[in-house]
Order: structure tokens, then sequence, then C-alpha cells
């Protein structure tokens, strides 16, 4: 077995692409479900955030499976094709501790790829997708990952898409403190800002969500928070400079057909994916929209030290993945010695059943002949078992399971 990975991110693809390959949790699930009724597939995960789409998948042919996952892609939206990538075995496996890390992200070091990482593996554990070689997989390139941000601080100053729309926000309207702010959307993204806001001295926000939720709810974070229901927010908006929207919504969430007139400049920050705000709206001159692609370019003073991070992680995510490389290897030879040693109990059992029938031994003469054939059985394998859990070049494994399937079939062929 060998993982398998394919996909599209911001190192290549526009976001208008990237729109085209997000996942729902329900399209997730659904997806999923489809790519196990592939006899290459035996478990599959999905991780869809902002800024990359990628199924990964556990196979016994990790080429091919690497080829019905781009080819799940391509079905969706035929223009994907030009900008996927994939990889196999410990290239995937080193890809995924990368990713998890932060250090693959457009935002260098961030810190919500990790949450996002554990939240698909949970998605796909609960739709019954993943197995003993993604869990362990996943779940090594998370611990890896939060070893990694304890051991180099790459938490110490947030690193998220909101904080970077907050920063920018903030370069944008120098006197930002007193405008009035709306965050449409309350999960992970829309509290962040909210967090980051309260932290940098706004003193005017207001938020709503299509789930309406009682201000009290967020006083820890922002104590003189206002929250409107979500369907007033068209009459907010037309005395609002800031917009922030935060959703996970498949249909937009601001409409240019449905805005009010503006009496004055309004900046808006689209952190949607899908984009979740009318496009539409940048042709208004009284509005600025920013979208998540705005927010590549902007880098502070800690990306450089972050760089010389990601290059000083590179050695160790190889030993990490030559670590996962070498536990599947030998998952591999437990097959193998199981199968040797339930032959060597099939065995001593026929060689038992011939011997007392004619020898009709009862009692303890009949304990006395099980114990000692099958302690004499399992001694002739011990030697092949011990050898081949010494094992751990795949590629000689692969050659030994070969030849067992050709003696099996032998075998089988010779007893009919």
């Amino acid at each position: 077995m060998q993982l398998a990975v394919a996909g599209i991110s911001h190192n290549k693809a526009p976001q208008d692409v990237r729109e085209k390959a997000s996942f729902t949790k329900r399209r997730a699930v659904e997806g999923m479900n489809t790519l196990l009724g592939e006899t290459q597939i035996e478990e599959a995960m999905i991780l869809s955030t902002c800024n990359r789409s990628e199924i990964y998948a556990i196979s016994e042919e990790p080429g091919e499976a690497a080829e019905i996952l781009s080819d799940f892609y391509v079905r969706q939206a035929p223009e994907l094709a030009d900008y996927l990538y994939w990889k196999t075995g410990d290239e995937a496996v080193r890809h995924l501790f990368r990713v998890a890390s932060g250090f693959d992200s457009m935002i260098l070091g961030e810190d919500q790829i990790l949450g996002q990482t554990k939240q698909a593996l949970d998605l796909s554990a609960s739709a019954g997708a993943s197995g003993k070689y993604l869990n362990k997989i996943v779940r090594e390139a998370v611990t890896y990952a939060k070893k990694t941000k304890a051991k180099y601080s790459v938490s110490e100053s947030p690193r998220s898409l909101s904080a970077t729309a907050v920063k920018q926000i903030m370069r944008m309207v120098p006197d930002y403190a007193d405008k009035r702010v709306l965050i449409i959307g309350s999960g992970k993204m829309g509290l962040l800002a909210l967090r980051y806001m309260a932290e940098e001295g706004f003193t005017d926000v207001t938020m709503t969500n299509r789930t309406y939720h009682p201000g009290d709810e967020y006083q820890t974070i922002y104590r003189s928070l206002n929250v409107i229901p979500y369907d007033d927010r068209y009459d907010f908006v037309k005395d609002t400079d800031i917009v922030i929207s935060a959703t996970a919504s498949p249909h937009l969430v601001l409409k240019r057909s449905l805005m009010p007139r503006r009496r004055k400049p309004l900046l808006i920050a689209d952190l949607g994916m899908p984009r979740d705000v009318d496009t539409e709206l940048a042709d208004d001159e009284e509005i600025t929209l920013l979208s998540i692609d705005d927010f590549t370019q902007l880098f502070d003073e800690s990306d450089r030290r972050l760089k010389e991070v990601a290059r000083l992680a590179e050695k160790e995510i190889r030993e990490e993945a030559e670590a996962v490389e070498s536990w599947i290897a030998k998952t591999r030879t437990d097959g193998l010695t199981g199968r040797l040693m339930n032959q060597a109990r099939e065995h001593a059992d026929e060689t038992i059943e011939i011997l007392n029938s004619r020898y009709q031994f009862t009692g303890r003469d009949r304990e006395f002949l099980e114990k000692i054939v099958h302690s004499q059985f399992r001694q002739m394998v011990m030697p092949a078992v011990l050898g081949l859990r010494t094992i751990d070049d795949t590629e000689q494994i692969g050659t030994i399971e070969d030849a067992a399937a050709i003696l099996t079939a032998c075998a089988r062929e010779k007893s009919e």
C-alpha cells in the first residue's frame, strides 16, 4: 500500500480555477464514496481549503490511483487539467507533511491548515473512507506539524488569511480604528477576523450570520460587538466603511443588484472559497473589492525567517517520510508473516489429523501430540518470519509477495 495525492493549489492555479475544484462537506463525502468504488483505491481523504483542493488515496497501485484522482477533477471541470499535480509514495508523504505544517501555504506557516487537515481526516473517518494507512500517515503529519510549530515558534505571531486581511485593511485605511465594520460569517475565519480587530483597536464592529446568534456569545472576543439579523445586511452596508465576508456559502452573500447606493467609499475583503461577494461590485467606483489572491504578495518581516525554517524542516520531513514508508513496508511483511504462520498451523492440523486417524490418540496423548506438532511446524517457519520482519525495502517485499502468490496458487492447484 502507498499514498497517492492529486490536486491544485495557489502555487499554480488562480482563484477562479481553484473555485471549480473546491468541495463542500457534502460533496467531499460524495466524492470519497465515489472514489472508493474504484478497485485501485482502498482509502480516500479530501482536503479542501481556500488555497488548495487535494485528494489523498491509499492504493496498491499508486500511479494508477493518481490518474484516477486526476481524472476525477477533470470530470468536474475540464479546465482543471492544466493546473493539476500528482505525487505518489514517499513524495506524496513528504507533500502532506509540508501541507500540514503550513510550509506549502500561500501564507507561509499559516495556522489554520493544521486544523483543516485534522478535520479532513475526521470527515473521511466519519464517512468510512479512511482506514489503517491514512489514519497513521495523516496523524503522523499532524503530530510533526505541532512539534515543528513549537520547536521553531512558527505561531508566535498570527499566521492566517484572516490576520493578513486585517493587516491589509489597516494599511489601506490609516484611520481604521473608528471605521464602521461588518463581518459576514461567524465561523472560524469570521471569529479570527473579529479577534484580530479587537486586538488592533477597531472600535465599531458588527457581525451577521445566516444562523442568528446573540451578541453575548462573542463578548469574550469583542466586548462591544453588535449583531444584526442576516436579512438586514444590505441596509447596514449603506453606511459601512469595511466589510469582511468569511463564509462557506456556495451562494453570493452580497449581490450588486441589491446593494444600496453608496454615500462613501467601501472596502470589501472577500475571504470565501468559492468567492461569496459579487465580483461585479468591483466595477463600482466607490467600492474596492479584495479577494484571496490579492493577499498573495503581502509578506511581513517574519516571512524571511519562516522560509529558512521551511528549509531546515525539509531534512526532518524527509526523515519523517522515510519512517512512515518503513512502517508501511513492515505492515506489508506483517501480511506475509501472518500467512506463513497460518499455513504452518493448517499443515500442523492436517498432520495431527493424519496421525490421529491411524493411531487414535486420546486424552493427554492427543494434547501432547498437538503441542509437539504445532511447535515443530512453528519452528520450521520462524527463520523466514524473522527474516521478513527485518526487510524494509519495498521493491524486495514486492518480489517476495509475488513469489508467495505464485507458490500459493501452485499449492492450491496441487491440492485440487
